[in-house]
């Protein structure tokens, strides 16, 4: 089941280990025809955020680290949304030996939360 583009008005997450921990420092990039059209990388919490980007369709990419990277295809668009409605990236990041189908890319808070426990269960 491949799922859908997310769509998304800003381009802005969280990345974290399979534990919770905020990845730091590592490449997040936008990709369009297997093209990087803008890079950035996560902050000490983890967080990435692209100021500008241009309306359409990208692939977000987190590079692979000592974890598996993370991809999922988005489209950027310019609704008029509130700053409450803005959704947010929850990527949770998944052990290093796997392919991007072990880590996540959420846009809700209670999945990736509820995700975090299941994985710290185990």
């Amino acid at each position: 089941d491949i799922p859908k583009p997310e769509r998304l008005t800003h381009v802005q997450g969280i990345v974290v280990n399979p534990d919770g921990h905020p990845a730091a420092n590592l490449l997040v990039k936008l990709l369009r025809d297997d093209k990087t059209v803008a890079e950035t990388q996560t902050d000490q919490s983890g967080e990435f955020e692209f100021e500008r980007v241009s309306t359409g369709p990208y692939l977000l990419r987190v590079q692979r680290s000592q974890f598996a990277p993370a991809a999922r295809d988005i489209v950027v668009t310019d609704e008029i949304v509130t700053h409450l409605e803005r959704k947010r990236l929850y990527i949770i990041l998944g052990p290093g030996a796997c392919q991007d189908e072990c880590s996540a890319v959420l846009t809700s808070k209670r999945d990736f939360d509820r995700t975090i426990r299941k994985n710290n269960r185990h």
